[in-house]
């Protein structure tokens, strides 16, 4: 009975095995996944990059509306009025936010270019191309960013039912 050597069954190594497969797949899928992000990161960027321009823009008219609707003269005393005014400062905080992370982002990825010139790897082959420092920069602030976004887009919905009771006042 001491020389007896318990082995493993057929079915207990066919299982053995799937377990590890199964394993593999799932970082295989995890770096993939990484990967794909990391791609799209870069133009996912540059959109929040292009709406800030367009936040700007915005703003400015905006502002024009402002001064046109304060030159009443009742209009300073108008609840809505107030609220537009309101509205308009965290427009502009919001903007700034957005601003200092953008300005961010491109210092990191300016800094991290020229750290990167004489290495040939990171994560992954400086030759792939597809991944930038841009890309590599957002993923840290991609959330806030997003988030100011948003923000900035309800503030922006605020502002159209402000103008839309100014305009029925």
């Amino acid at each position: 009975m001491a020389d007896a050597v318990q082995q493993d069954s057929p079915l207990s190594i066919a299982a053995d095995i799937a377990g590890i497969l199964t394993f593999v797949v799932a970082i295989l899928a995890a770096v993939y996944a990484h990967l794909v992000y990391l791609k799209d990161s870069d133009q996912e960027y540059f959109r929040v990059k292009t709406s800030l321009s367009w936040f700007k823009t915005e703003s400015a008219w905006l502002g024009e509306l402002v001064k046109a609707a304060g030159q009443r003269p009742v209009a300073e005393y108008q609840p809505e009025h107030q609220m537009y005014t309101f509205v308009m400062e965290d427009l502009v905080k919001l903007e700034q936010r957005l601003l200092e992370l953008v300005e961010e982002i491109e210092s990191k990825a300016g800094t991290e270019d020229e750290l990167r010139k004489g290495i040939r790897w990171t994560l992954v082959p400086k030759n792939w191309g597809f991944i930038t420092a841009v890309a590599v920069a957002w993923l840290p602030v991609r959330a806030k960013a997003l988030e100011l976004v948003r923000q900035r887009d309800a503030l922006t919905a605020r502002v159209s039912f402000t103008q839309m009771s100014m305009i029925s006042s």
